[in-house]
């Protein structure tokens, strides 16, 4: 029975089941459009909505002034100026923090401001140049969760902790495990398990 399982037309059965299946669960980018533009209308949305999802794009400022939208997975470089696009889930408070190229997650805010919920907020125009020192700076863009008992930055440490290789994933990081989408002009992210989200981009200073 194995070896009919393993045929050329059960193969050919089965992935075209798993292609049918991801269609129908929809991909990330799917996914988290629904949450940050339908309407929250009913009772029976709520559990949905409770997961948090985010759309967010670099706008990448030109010496002109023109505006291009990029995914966060876009490596940035020294003195490039952009504006950062969110749209979101719910309404929360939206934070930015940075990472030195020498792995120091600095404690306060590079900025903070509101997101409310189906509407775009961009930040102001923000510029890394290479004062830190060569290598890789990275900013991340915090939805916080709605309740951190012991802060946003705790919570964004634990969640770097999780994502570490042969990381222990416990309890207390269960719920922010993240679903990601790139396109070339914008990033979509997604928490199915809970609240709170991230998204990093990375600035390469020589």
């Amino acid at each position: 029975m194995s070896k009919a399982l393993c045929t050329p037309i059960s193969a050919a059965v089965l992935s075209l089941l798993l292609a049918s299946a991801a269609q129908a669960a929809g991909s990330t980018k799917d996914i988290v459009l629904d949450r940050v533009l339908a309407p929250v209308a009913t009772t029976a949305t709520a559990t949905t909505q409770a997961q948090d999802a985010m759309a967010v794009s670099v706008l990448l400022e030109s010496p002109d002034g023109t505006l291009t939208p990029k995914g966060t997975n876009t490596l940035f470089h020294t003195g490039d100026r952009f504006r950062i696009k969110v749209i979101a889930s719910r309404d929360a408070k939206l934070s930015i923090y940075n990472t030195t190229p020498r792995g120091e997650l600095k404690p306060e805010p590079v900025w903070q401001g509101t997101v409310v919920y189906g509407q775009e907020t961009i930040t102001p125009r923000l510029a890394i140049n290479s004062d830190s020192g060569t290598g890789t700076e990275q900013l991340h863009f915090v939805l916080e969760p709605a309740a951190a008992p012991q802060g946003v930055l705790a919570w964004l440490s634990n969640w770097f902790d999780s994502i570490k290789p042969g990381a222990n994933k416990s309890a207390a990081t269960k719920d922010i495990r993240l679903d990601v989408q790139n396109t070339p002009m914008a990033t979509y992210t997604l928490n199915p398990n809970g609240q709170g989200l991230v998204n990093s981009i990375r600035i390469a200073h020589r």
